[in-house]
């Protein structure tokens, strides 16, 4: 008896530190969760009180600002050489409501033929619920489009101006699609290298989309900013409620496994 007392209590007294350990580590891993995710939201936070102000601020100020106005007559009148130039309005064209409609719908027809349906309704949730957050905030401010008798306008738009509904729906749709390309099952699906242009290209459409609305003249730089604020807060949000999705998934998938009883046999 004083032997098998003696075995026991050296063979416990090893895993005690590391169970000492480990219950350490618990509440030190939900505390670094909660700074992260507390700072997280200021920042959301910040960033929707931004967009909000600066909607109220133009809202008083329909007309160009001096800085705006300047910045336009500067991108436009930069050398962009026989090439650069056609590169921005195809990107502007590109992203007009009926192929960026029809973008989307072949994606999402896509994600949906992989088998991917979760994916699939946050990416329609995504660009649908941003656009039309985009569409009240630009119903509220009514900002009036760039005016031809101030600088080179390409085709007179008569829609909102503030913010700018090409720059945002970029955002959200070539965003989420990136945010995708780079999580499960996306990057260990065997075939993934040939997402590698389709990456660049989303890339390049969110970057040059901005500066495109400015140089046909149918954005202010405001706009611009406005329609990159806005894309990135539902982003942001969005992509927040498909990690909190799937992580409940896979916990309730593993609680499930681990209640069900294996048969011998």
């Amino acid at each position: 008896m004083e032997r098998n007392k003696h075995m026991d209590t050296s063979t416990t007294l090893p895993d005690s530190p590391k169970q000492n350990h480990a219950s350490k580590m618990v509440p030190a891993h939900w505390w670094n969760s909660a700074i992260h995710s507390s700072i997280a939201l200021t920042l959301w936070m910040i960033g929707l009180l931004t967009l909000v102000g600066a909607s109220m601020l133009i809202r008083n100020h329909l007309g160009p600002w001096p800085v705006e106005l300047a910045f336009t007559r500067a991108v436009q009148g930069l050398f962009y050489g026989s090439w650069f130039a056609p590169f921005l309005i195809f990107f502007g064209t590109f992203n007009n409501p009926t192929p960026s409609g029809i973008a989307l719908g072949i994606v999402f027809a896509v994600i949906l033929l992989m088998g991917w349906y979760r994916q699939a309704i946050f990416l329609g949730l995504t660009v649908a619920v941003g656009n039309g957050i985009e569409t009240v905030f630009g119903n509220y401010v009514a900002r009036l489009r760039p005016s031809p008798d101030l600088v080179r306008v390409d085709i007179m738009l008569k829609y909102n101006s503030f913010p700018s509904g090409h720059v945002n729906h970029e955002v959200l749709f070539y965003g989420f699609l990136l945010y995708l390309s780079f999580t499960r099952p996306v990057r260990t699906w065997r075939y993934r290298w040939v997402l590698i242009p389709l990456q660049v290209f989303a890339a390049l459409n969110i970057l040059l989309i901005g500066i495109s609305r400015v140089y046909e003249g149918e954005h202010w730089a405001f706009d611009v900013l406005g329609g990159y604020l806005c894309g990135a807060l539902w982003l942001a949000l969005f992509i927040f409620l498909y990690q909190w999705t799937t992580s409940a998934l896979e916990r309730r998938h593993a609680k499930k496994s681990s209640s069900t009883p294996v048969l011998e046999t």
